[in-house]
């Protein structure tokens, strides 16, 4: 019976064998046949179609996003350039707003008289006064006037300290009077150092703001030296409606020069700027069609010869914003422009239309010939595939005849064997050995029972094991924390005999160990470097990192320098040895304590919120330069803020502001300014203790996700 069983499914097997193997090359070399046909003709036709489609849309496209983007930096640049002057035209004007207030309360102010320049202050910024040689000095009015405009010189200190692109600001009035703040008092002054007249009624800016009877822009003009080019602002000054002078103040225009020159755009690309007359002011060509000479700084470029051009202009100058192609010197170039509403300049910016479009032209290169190669490699797939399905037809059928007896055979008989040891595996005999070799499924199957016994019998030694080794784990994480907090300052107060101010920081990581980190050191005897990070990742090698950073960028500040060069340095040494590729956001202050001056810099991190005495506290929107690690040979700048005694800052981890409740929504930097506002705190330490409050209110159950840092400050002077 047991041969008979045997035979049948032999004889099943084999019939099945035969039979799919037949039919399974039937169809497969019926199938592959006629779908290579038919993708031969599909991509015939569509290559026929292809290059034209590409040509229109692509050009079409790269046109579209080309100038969308030309037309983003030109608005872009005339916005940034406008905020400028408008910044510049708001002082003046409230310069204007001061002076008629005097002049309309005079009753209520005494009078302070404005000394003649002193040449001893050149080079320092002084107030002082002048007058026109028809002046009457001695007169009862004049001194009287002059005494109550004396009333504003703190007022134009402060404009011209709180602009760095101002030449000089003053007053000048209708009775000869001019009281100016500047760093030049020496010219002022003849050379024996007595005061020399001044008719400032005969200036192109009094005049004209005197005409005009509202704020008045100058064009620009050049020092005597060549090298600075600037323009004045003026604002009339009424009172009862009489005219009484103007407010004005002179404004270099080195800044806007640089941005101009400074304007990527494409490889030959040109950025300029014009005035409301068409006249060419700024140009980055150095060398070409629009560089800046005496001839076109001087031409009404609105009447060019060159109609595209020349219309360009005039709509440029009308004040509209848009994108024309024009050619140009035989070179065909698009251009888009956008105004500067302040001063009626328009910024422009040109690209050549060959690069607009190279990126088409080299596609279709690319595509017609690849298309070429692929049409020849497929007639070849398909002739090859044809000469191996024959083949592989002749051969099949002679080893599925010889073989297919054998190989049921040698199908069948391990099956029964595993089957057999199979059902003696029961109780507590998990004892199973293979020693067939089949080189297939059956065999895989076999060797899985072989390892699944195994295992089971070795199941109960691997769970003693497992929880041995996180016991381990634990234990190293613990220590790992402990290590941590001992290489952040977690003595407070840190410096017990220094009473210029008080400091205090927290970090709180969402994992064992975290990769936030705060820092502060004196790097000598009066100056205090303060340091906040984030490292990007959490856990262990976000620990490590930060542990690797907070070293380097002590050990560097301690060698002396500005927080620029400091993270420079730290950036290039970490960005030579971050095969991680990890990376970590900085803001690195060093206050003065003795005068309250801070130097800051910013690699990524979030803004640091600041707070005047007996104010509010409020961002300070520094600019970011880019992370640490990220890229070597970043290159950051410094900016200063000063402290006065009461003033404070604090500065966090993103983990403050992007902390998130149940419904993972973001606490925000709103929240966070709201927090630091909700009291008035007396020290840093309850300052960081109202804001850990409201952020645990905020998030109620939810995980925390990211480490929570941060670090307050307040001078005491």
């Amino acid at each position: 019976m047991k041969e008979i069983k045997k035979k049948s499914l032999r004889g099943k097997i084999l019939k099945a064998m035969i039979l799919l193997i037949v039919l399974t090359m039937v169809v497969l070399g019926v199938n592959i046949i006629l779908r290579m046909v038919g993708m031969m003709k599909e991509i015939h036709n569509g290559n026929e179609s292809l290059g034209s489609q590409i040509s229109s849309i692509t050009s079409e496209t790269m046109e579209n996003e080309i100038t969308a983007h030309m037309q983003d930096i030109a608005t872009g640049q005339a916005n940034t350039a406008d905020a400028e002057f408008a910044k510049f035209r708001d002082t003046v004007e409230l310069l204007a707003s001061d002076a008629e207030y005097l002049y309309a309360n005079s009753d209520s102010y005494g009078r302070y008289m404005v000394n003649p320049p002193d040449p001893a202050n050149n080079g320092e910024l002084s107030l002082h006064m002048t007058y026109s040689a028809n002046t009457n000095i001695n007169d009862s009015a004049i001194i009287d006037e002059a005494g109550l405009l004396g009333n504003a010189r703190q007022t134009l200190l402060d404009a011209h300290a709180g602009n760095k692109a101002m030449a000089a600001c003053y007053y000048a009035t209708e009775s000869g009077l001019f009281i100016e703040a500047d760093y030049s008092s020496a010219a002022k002054c003849d050379e024996n150092g007595n005061p020399l007249n001044y008719e400032a009624s005969e200036r192109p800016w009094y005049i004209g703001t005197k005409e005009a009877k509202k704020t008045y822009f100058t064009n620009i003009v050049r020092e005597s030296t060549g090298k600075r080019v600037g323009m004045m602002c003026g604002s009339p000054i009424y009172y009862d409606d009489q005219f009484m002078g103007v407010a004005c103040a002179g404004m270099y225009l080195d800044d806007l020069d640089e941005m101009v020159s400074s304007t990527e755009i494409g490889e030959n690309g040109i950025a300029a700027i014009i005035n409301n007359e068409g006249k060419l002011l700024f140009s980055s060509d150095t060398a070409g069609v629009l560089t800046v000479t005496d001839e076109n700084a001087n031409t009404d470029m609105r009447g060019d010869t060159n109609p595209g051009f020349a219309g360009m202009v005039s709509e440029a100058v009308a004040g509209n914003t848009g994108v024309r192609n024009f050619t140009l010197n035989d070179v065909k170039y698009y251009a888009a422009f956008a105004p500067m509403k302040t001063v009626g300049w328009t910024f422009i910016v040109m690209l050549p239309e060959s690069e607009v479009f190279s990126t088409t032209n080299a596609l279709l290169t690319e595509v017609n010939n690849e298309n070429d190669e692929l049409e020849i490699t497929l007639t070849k797939y398909i002739l090859r595939m044809l000469y191996s399905l024959v083949i592989i037809g002749i051969i099949a059928a002679v080893v599925v005849f010889i073989g297919a007896g054998h190989m049921a055979t040698s199908i069948v008989r391990p099956m029964n064997k595993l089957t057999s040891k199979v059902l003696e595996i029961k109780g507590d005999n998990l004892d199973f050995t293979w020693d067939e070799t089949t080189d297939d499924e059956t065999q895989d199957l076999a060797e899985s029972f072989e390892s699944m016994t195994k295992r089971m019998k070795e199941y109960i030694q691997e769970v003693t094991q497992i929880t041995a080794e996180k016991e381990r784990i634990g234990a190293e994480l613990s220590i790992a924390t402990k290590i941590q907090e001992a290489m952040l300052p977690n003595v407070f107060p840190p410096f017990p005999d220094r009473n210029e101010f008080d400091i205090y920081a927290t970090m709180t990581p969402a994992k064992e160990v975290g990769g936030d980190f705060f820092d502060f050191f004196f790097m000598d005897k009066n100056h205090l470097v303060v340091v906040i990070a984030d490292v990007s990742g959490k856990g262990v090698p976000a620990a490590m990192f930060m542990m690797l950073t907070k070293t380097m960028i002590q050990n560097r500040a301690l060698m002396g320098g500005t927080p620029s060069e400091i993270l420079e340095f730290v950036n290039n040494q970490v960005c030579a040895r971050n095969e991680a590729d990890m990376f970590v956001t900085v803001w690195l202050a060093i206050l003065d304590v003795t005068t309250g001056d801070v130097i800051a810099t910013n690699a990524g991190h979030e803004y640091p919120a600041i707070k005047k005495a007996g104010g509010k506290y409020e961002y300070l929107k520094d600019k970011h330069g880019l992370p640490i690690g990220a890229m070597e040979g970043v290159k950051y700048k410094n900016y200063e803020f000063k402290m006065e005694p009461g003033d404070a800052f604090f500065v966090y981890t993103d983990g403050v502001t992007e902390a998130t409740n149940e419904k993972e929504e973001f606490w925000g930097m709103d929240n966070a300014l709201a927090a630091l506002n909700k009291n008035d705190y007396e020290t840093p330490q309850e300052t960081l203790a109202g804001v850990q409050v409201e952020i645990t209110e905020y998030m109620g159950d939810a995980m925390q996700f990211d480490d929570i840092t941060q670090l307050c400050l307040l001078y005491k002077g």
